[in-house]
């Protein structure tokens, strides 16, 4: 009966795989990551609303519109790193990995924030003119590197005051939000 049970254990010890000093690399999901203290900790797609404008008799003004107060994900970096990892997913990674996705194409966009939504000021005109795309005072461009593994690793080029913010290519609103907190 013991030598049964010993040679249980030892059959049961030996089928086991035995791994000692090797880490696996888990990939991670496609998706918009960020780094919080050396964990990826995923972002979810901006909530879209729809497109606002307001319009006086001397100007015009159009916004992007995006559900709630504040984002779901709030970071106290205010340069913090972000990886995006291209593939099959929702509309806005969809949009941001793009064919022909090149290192200048993202941008962080500072929203404005509303008691209930917030938004990003797209055009204004006049009778005099105007002017499409974000104020220039309010977008930060982003630094992005190909890795060898095929996705991107993605900072701002300077400090993020705190505030919402949009990460996007600009050309359709959609794109993955966060905040900096004080």
């Amino acid at each position: 009966m013991k030598s049964a049970t010993i040679l249980a254990m030892l059959l049961v010890l030996t089928s086991m795989p035995i791994v000692v000093g090797q880490q696996t690399a888990i990939k991670p999901e496609p998706g918009m990551y960020v780094d919080q203290n050396g964990t990826l900790l995923g972002l979810i797609p901006a909530a879209y609303s729809g497109t606002q404008s307001s319009n006086h008799v001397v100007k015009a003004n159009i916004f992007w519109t995006f559900r709630g107060a504040h984002s779901v994900v709030q970071l106290s970096a205010h340069r913090p790193h972000f990886s995006l990892v291209c593939g099959q997913g929702n509309v806005a990674l969809v949009m941001l990995c793009g064919p022909a996705l090149q290192s200048g194409d993202l941008i962080f966009v500072q929203l404005d924030e509303k008691s209930d939504h917030r938004e990003a000021r797209m055009a204004t005109g006049s009778m005099f003119g105007g002017h499409g795309g974000f104020d220039s005072k309010r977008i930060t461009i982003a630094t992005a590197a190909k890795r060898t593994d095929g996705n991107w690793d993605v900072s701002p080029d300077k400090e993020l005051k705190s505030g919402e913010y949009l990460i996007t290519t600009g050309v359709q609103p959609q794109g993955f939000d966060f905040g900096i907190k004080q």
